[in-house]
């Protein structure tokens, strides 16, 4: 079992992207957790060895605070050879194998890009919902994005006091946007219906499965990164 170190190491301002504001921003790096540093005698006889440390970020542009749990190895086993450790003195021999933020849980995915600043309130408290759960429940967040999609179209551009099913709004809307805005908001619909009505006919089934594949296999996050790309394009 790893034995950690607490200590406070300050290390150079770096650009990563706050779970806050969620902007791309420089931010203070404060070490203060590490697992100890094994001799060179031990990383030679046991390769699978890996280091863990925890870093607390201040975003300089809303001054909020969190934390980072970063695990390293040695650099042929990473997986994510892709992820830069947030300590830039790290040793070249090991790369990232593992960063995620750990503190505040409720937003924990960077994947997911801001809300258009052009998005309603209301609207937008909704989409960081579905940005809230990307990590822990992909389905959900389609649930949520589609929920996102209809709550826009009903109260801000649609808004006729009558109550519409949303493919019904979207139909509305077709002769008046962009092919591609009609485009993305039928793909949010479709994409997120199987997760909002399981109760859906068979014949609206097998057009899911036409478009995305079997909606009951395990979600495909990239598929579902694109519908907050698609909600925020609309």
């Amino acid at each position: 079992m790893s034995k950690f170190k607490v200590s406070t190491i300050k290390h150079q301002s770096i650009i990563y992207i706050c779970p806050y504001c969620r902007m791309k921003t420089s931010n203070y790096v404060v070490e203060f957790a590490s697992s100890d540093i094994l001799p060179e005698s031990k990383l030679i006889s046991d390769p699978n060895t890996s280091l863990i440390m925890f870093y607390m970020l201040t975003c300089m542009t809303c001054n909020n605070s969190y934390i980072v749990y970063e695990k390293v190895m040695q650099k042929y086993l990473s997986k994510n050879k892709n992820i830069s450790s947030i300590y830039k003195g790290l040793d070249s021999q090991w790369g990232v194998a593992e960063q995620k933020i750990v503190y505040p849980q409720q937003v924990n995915s960077m994947q997911v890009p801001a809300p258009s600043k052009y998005m309603p309130e209301d609207v937008q408290s909704m989409y960081n919902e579905a940005a809230s759960v990307f990590d822990i429940s992909p389905r959900s967040s389609a649930a949520l994005i589609r929920l996102t999609l209809e709550l826009l179209l009903k109260k801000y551009l649609v808004n006729d006091g009558k109550k519409h099913p949303l493919s019904e709004m979207i139909g509305m809307l077709s002769p008046h946007a962009p092919s591609l805005v009609t485009e993305f908001m039928d793909l949010i619909r479709e994409k997120g219906n199987g997760e909002v009505h399981p109760e859906l006919d068979k014949i609206e089934l097998e057009k899911l499965r036409h478009k995305w594949g079997d909606i009951t296999r395990e979600p495909d996050k990239d598929e579902i990164l694109y519908l907050f790309k698609y909600i925020n394009f609309i």
